[in-house]
Parts: structure tokens; C-alpha cells; sequence
């Protein structure tokens, strides 16, 4: 299969970043909200990350991490090699029919807990797709699949040890096979950090994409990374803080450097873009 590039251009409109941009370069855009502009820079790969300092307010943050951090380690689902979490990803129920058949099951349940939890705020993964609908021409959308509702919003535990290899997360390579991956673009990922890490933990990007070829070539065997041999040590580095809404092409590599001291919370998906005219779609 050869990769899928960024295929349509993207439109700008004939207006420079408005005021609320905090810091603009090449590779991160730090503004007060999230603006069409830098939404296209992401999907196109022009820009690396997008940061959006107290996207959720600190009392919010403190409030929701103190519930989750206790029912997710209660509940826990995942080996602990990479984050605790009480729901599996899609990506870990891939050619597992038992796992795949409850990630289902339990995605409008899961996002429903996460709205009781976080009442009497918001829940984080659902303002963040206000947000999206109200500055996307074609609005936003729950990813379907086979008809049914994916998840969006997993929570994730980052404990003393853990961390993510550089790798890449791109739904057409998933399911290669599949109608809904047909024609995707681009992919982003979407972090809203509930706590960070006192030392480490933070998110490492490279402006470098493997090819499905490369991926064969170089990848890892039996783990979903590369070895940072492959990479240079021109990378951007993102040290996240509690309430920060971090956007990041994942079509390029990226990783999460090992925790040495404290917790990191997340709420974690994905976004999909398929063309200008169509919704963006959003999964975990």
C-alpha cells in the first residue's frame, strides 16, 4: 500500500493570527484558543503542535484528576507497559475480535461516565468538539465504524518508568482495508492534560513521517516504535502543564519521554480529516 500523503490543499484566509496568539514559529503555535488558522497548519503539516494553555481551567484539572486517578486505577484494563487506562484504545483491539467487540460496547458508556464525572463542569472531550464545530466549515462528528460508535476521550495514567517510543498513529494503516480509512488525510491527536509530570513526561515531535515501507524496514519487531537511532535530535519538546490542550500532527513521529518523578493524566484522542467539505471525525 503506498502512503497516503496530504493530498488537498488547504485553504487560509486572507488574514494574519489574531491577537490572542501567544508565540508563533515554525514548528508550535501557542494562542489563548484555537483559531481555523492553526487547525489547517496542523493537518497540512506546516506546524507541529498546537498549544492552548488552560484550555480546562485548574480547579476543573485537580477536580477531575483526583476521581479518575482513583476508578481508573481501580478499574484498570491495560498491562501497564505504556499508561493505565480502564478502556482499551482501538488501536490495542486491532485483529482481537473479544476486545474489539467491548471497545464498541462501551464507547457511549465511557463518554457518558466522563460527562457525570466532570459535572458540574464540562467534560473536556466535549468542549473540545464544540470548539471544533464551531470554527470547522463542515462542523465535527463522532467517528462510526461498520455503523458503530467509536470512542473519544480515554483516559490515561502515566506513572515513574512509562513512556511511548517514537511511533506514528495513522487510522489508514490500522485498517488499511476498510471504507471509513478510504481517502483519509491527515490525523491529529488531541491531549487535555489533567496533571504533569514534576520530571519528564514530556511530548517529543519530529518533523519526519515514516512511509509504509519504511515502517516494514525499520520499525521495531513486535513493538509499535522506532528506535531513535533512525531520528535526529532536531525534534520539538513540549512540556506540558496541568489545564493545556495540545494539538500534534501524528502522521509524524513522535514519543513521550519516560516519566522520572510524578503522574501525568490525560484525555486522549484522535481527529481525522478527510477534505475541506467534509466533518472532521474524532475516536480514541
Amino acid at each position: 500500500m503506498t502512503e497516503n500523503p496530504l493530498k488537498h490543499s488547504l485553504y487560509y484566509p486572507n488574514e494574519k493570527y489574531n491577537m490572542d496568539v501567544l508565540h508563533h514559529d515554525q514548528t508550535l503555535v501557542v494562542e489563548s484558543s484555537l483559531t481555523f488558522n492553526s487547525l489547517c497548519g496542523l493537518l497540512m503539516g506546516s506546524v507541529l503542535a498546537v498549544r492552548i494553555p488552560k484550555f480546562y481551567e485548574t480547579d476543573r484539572c485537580k477536580y477531575l484528576s483526583n476521581i479518575l486517578s482513583n476508578s481508573v486505577k481501580n478499574e484498570s484494563t491495560s498491562s501497564g507497559k505504556i499508561y493505565i487506562s480502564d478502556v482499551d484504545s482501538f488501536w490495542n483491539t486491532l485483529d482481537k475480535p473479544e476486545l474489539k467487540e467491548s471497545y464498541f460496547n462501551t464507547a457511549i458508556p465511557t463518554m457518558r461516565r466522563l460527562r457525570k464525572l466532570s459535572f458540574p463542569y464540562a467534560s473536556p472531550m466535549d468542549l473540545l468538539r464544540l470548539e471544533l464545530d464551531e470554527i470547522w466549515p463542515s462542523g465535527v462528528s463522532i467517528m462510526h465504524l461498520g455503523g458503530k460508535t467509536m470512542l473519544f476521550g480515554i483516559t490515561r495514567i502515566w506513572q515513574v518508568g512509562f513512556e511511548a517510543l517514537p511511533h506514528q498513529d495513522v487510522l489508514w494503516r490500522e485498517i488499511p482495508n476498510s471504507n471509513e480509512s478510504k481517502d483519509q488525510i491527515s490525523q491529529l491527536g488531541v491531549n487535555v492534560y489533567l496533571s504533569s509530570a514534576d520530571l519528564g513526561g514530556e511530548l517529543e515531535i519530529w518533523n519526519h513521517s515514516f512511509s509504509d515501507e519504511d515502517c516494514e524496514r525499520h520499525g521495531i519487531k513486535g513493538s509499535y516504535g522506532f528506535s531513535r537511532s533512525l531520528l535526529s535530535n532536531n525534534s520539538l519538546v513540549i512540556k506540558p502543564q496541568a489545564g493545556d490542550l495540545i494539538m500534534f500532527n501524528t502522521t509524524k513521529v513522535h514519543a513521550i519521554r519516560k516519566i522520572l518523578q510524578g503522574e501525568r493524566i490525560t484525555i486522549s484522542g484522535f481527529i481525522g480529516y478527510w477534505g475541506m467539505d467534509k466533518p472532521l471525525k474524532c475516536w480514541s
